[in-house]
């Protein structure tokens, strides 16, 4: 990591400055409403999403000269619940070889599968110190792998440059059309046709796997 970086690492949101957080990710590509910092301190203040469900909070950011210019939720996890990626058989395989696979750190909305930016940052330097920042402590605090669930493309960019594993997943996106009407005819009765309906589109979001070396 660059010498002129200043890491922190919080266990609550509230500890962040909100002004800060929300300025950050207004500058990503896809700025989703759920990175917003109310959405996710009213996720830990209403107790949905603490250490008492499993949702351990660690909020990183990385400062340069005082400015925000990397910032990223994790939540450690001794299970696998409410993060809409099954990894049923990454917990089979360690169990079937005797390796503990939780605690895990999970970089994601809980509860939300909503694509968009998980390693919020200004300039792909200061993203790819925050990854590095992110596997350096969970090899320092014994997580088994760390996880980043629908993220963006530059962040599947950094987490390939970094050596993650990538895996990929489908999303079924429905979009409601509103019908359409024709007038009756004179002395005729009302008719309503719905115009037909394109196919359904698909997208393919990104989750990404990655573990560090057992010890």
């Amino acid at each position: 990591m660059a010498e002129d970086y200043v890491i922190r690492v919080t266990t609550s949101p509230l500890e962040v400055d909100a002004v800060a957080w929300d300025a950050l990710l207004q500058t990503q590509a896809n700025p989703s409403p759920f990175m917003r910092h109310a959405y996710l301190a009213a996720l830990h203040s209403s107790g949905s999403a603490n250490a008492k469900t499993g949702w351990k909070p660690h909020f990183f950011t990385l400062y340069q000269e005082d400015k925000l210019v990397a910032a990223c939720a994790i939540y450690e996890k001794a299970h696998s619940y409410g993060e809409y990626v099954f990894d049923w058989a990454w917990a089979n395989a360690y169990a079937q070889h005797g390796l503990p696979y939780y605690p895990k750190a999970v970089a994601a909305v809980p509860f939300t599968p909503v694509p968009g930016a998980r390693l919020m940052a200004r300039t792909s330097e200061a993203r790819g110190a925050l990854l590095q920042a992110l596997l350096q402590w969970c090899e320092q605090s014994g997580m088994s792998s760390l996880h980043l669930l629908f993220v963006d493309d530059a962040d599947a960019a950094a987490c390939e440059q970094a050596g993650l594993m990538l895996r990929h997943t489908v999303q079924f996106h429905w979009k409601t059309l509103p019908p359409r009407f024709r007038t009756a005819p004179r002395g005729g009765a009302w008719g309503a046709r719905r115009r037909n309906l394109p196919p359904a589109p698909l997208r393919v979001v990104r989750c990404l796997f990655a573990t560090s070396t057992p010890s």
